[in-house]
């Protein structure tokens, strides 16, 4: 239960958007390396449950924060691959996993609440 005098943005958070960070740029690194679909699919299911049980309530700023680290480093600091199937596969990718971001961390603040958290 959340008590009035919590404030939204606290030490908690601040732990968690570092792991975000941190998770969000080797996530990067897999869509931009890996020759399949999913090894970056499994990793954005996985660090998404985990977003969402780590913050059940807070969790949706940690979703928006991971896909918006995803595109900014896709778009921002990547470099493009020469070949048009390697893009198409990399974008699958990118757009594949800030989706499973969004619902993986809906199901996990789910779970965390279902189990007494």
């Amino acid at each position: 239960m959340i008590k009035p005098n919590d404030s939204f943005f606290d030490r908690k958070l601040l732990i968690s958007s570092v792991f975000t960070l941190i998770n969000s740029l080797v996530l990067l690194f897999v869509i931009k390396e890996t020759d399949v679909v999913h090894w970056p699919y499994l990793l954005a299911a996985i660090s998404a449950a985990a977003i969402g049980f780590a913050q059940p309530r807070k969790g949706w700023l940690l979703a928006i924060l991971q896909a918006a680290i995803l595109l900014i480093g896709y778009f921002f600091f990547a470099s493009a691959p020469r070949n048009g199937g390697d893009r198409e596969l990399e974008l699958f990718s990118l757009y594949g996993s800030i989706g499973l971001t969004f619902v993986g961390s809906f199901v996990g603040g789910i779970l965390k609440r279902a189990l007494g958290g």
